[in-house]
């Protein structure tokens, strides 16, 4: 994982945690998917937090303005990292 591969709009797909979490719940069959986000967000680490689903997936949550050391757009927030053959979902929640 590098940073530069995070700041190209290219690789980045930006989602309501509402519309998202459910559909990619049933997709990667991670189960509780939107309270395990929801609970990373209150406490994210550093090193961020793979989460394995029934379908032979996982995913990696993290918040790059951590793991990297410095900002980038949305860099605040939650993402869903898939590995840099797929895109990563920068994650927002509407007020």
């Amino acid at each position: 994982m590098n940073i530069k591969w995070f700041k190209d709009p290219d690789n980045v797909v930006y989602a309501d945690v509402n519309q998202f979490a459910e559909n990619f719940s049933k997709e990667t069959g991670i189960d509780n998917l939107r309270e395990k986000l929801e609970e990373f967000k209150k406490n994210p680490v550093k090193e961020g937090k793979i989460l394995t689903g029934k379908k032979r997936t996982s995913i990696k949550l993290m918040v790059p303005n951590l793991t990297f050391g410095q900002p980038i757009e949305m860099g605040e927030t939650v993402w869903v990292y898939l590995g840099e053959n797929y895109e990563s979902y920068c994650l927002y929640w509407p007020q």
